[in-house]
């Protein structure tokens, strides 16, 4: 029997040459491999095992730069940006910088001009509420109470009516007030007497609140509700000659100042026999 001839392993054209492997700076192919062939795996399938030490051949070359699309209207590098024709940004000349900081003063100087004109509008409107707030905690307090313990007329308005009255008539003389510091042109010799007058019966309907709810004076409440009709009466007219609208604005206030220094006084004849500190 003539022997068996020796199969060659692997058998020719069966085993791939695999690409270079790089191994540190240099590359190593697989064939080449000091250990190249050595284990052979399951299946038929040959595993190389790269040493750690650097082998010979050609260095690693650099993985190749990966190119970045151009969309249309882009600069360098695929970009988008205004300032140049193909897109990309740039930077603001001298002249252009100047021009942008100009117009961010502009936009500035509008905007306070727009704070500026509405600020005293604002500030004469709300200013009568701010005596109106204060007095509102003595009438919250006294109301429950002392007040309804009074007798009254039977024309006398409900107590709800009087907090929404008082806040249109507050509104009503500040804004009017406002409008007359503005045909003036502001504080000066000539806004002295209008606004003085106007200052004047404010403060007297302020301290009414504190005299007729807090004090339980009745009789000098009264007194200050008559001042007060009288000062508003003289700002009313001093109005009028400088802005009407203003002293229109006036009217309201002036019917109601009317109907509580009667109402005022009623409550004053009817209960003044009782003890004023009660």
């Amino acid at each position: 029997m003539s022997p068996r001839p020796s199969c060659p392993w692997p058998p020719p054209g069966r085993l791939r040459r695999r690409a270079p492997r790089c191994h540190g700076n240099r590359a190593v192919p697989a064939g080449n491999h000091p250990r190249a062939g050595r284990g052979v795996g399951r299946g038929g399938r040959d595993r190389v095992r790269l040493s750690r030490r650097p082998g010979p051949g050609p260095r690693c070359a650099a993985p190749p730069a990966r190119r970045r699309t151009s969309l249309p209207g882009a600069g360098p590098g695929g970009r988008r940006g205004p300032g140049r024709p193909g897109g990309g940004r740039r930077r603001l000349t001298a002249e252009e910088a100047r021009q942008a900081a100009a117009a961010r003063e502009r936009r500035f100087t509008v905007s306070m001009e727009v704070v500026q004109a509405w600020a005293p509008a604002v500030g004469f409107t709300f200013l009568p509420h701010a005596g109106g707030y204060l007095g509102s905690k003595i009438t919250k307090r006294e109301i429950p109470v002392w007040y309804e313990s009074l007798q009254k007329p039977s024309w006398c308005p409900p107590n709800w009516v009087f907090a929404p009255v008082w806040g249109t008539l507050y509104t009503s003389m500040g804004y009017g007030s406002y409008l007359v510091w503005k045909e003036l042109g502001g504080f000066n010799e000539k806004s002295v007497v209008p606004l003085g007058l106007y200052a004047g019966q404010l403060a007297l309907n302020w301290a009414w609140t504190p005299i007729f709810f807090g004090a339980h004076k009745m009789g000098w409440g009264l007194v200050t509700l008559l001042l007060t009709t009288g000062m508003a009466t003289g700002t009313t007219a001093s109005w009028y000659n400088i802005n009407k609208t203003a002293a229109y604005l006036m009217v309201p206030y002036l019917a109601w100042l009317t109907m509580a220094s009667a109402l005022n006084y009623r409550v004053w004849k009817d209960n003044r026999n009782k003890k004023q500190s009660e």
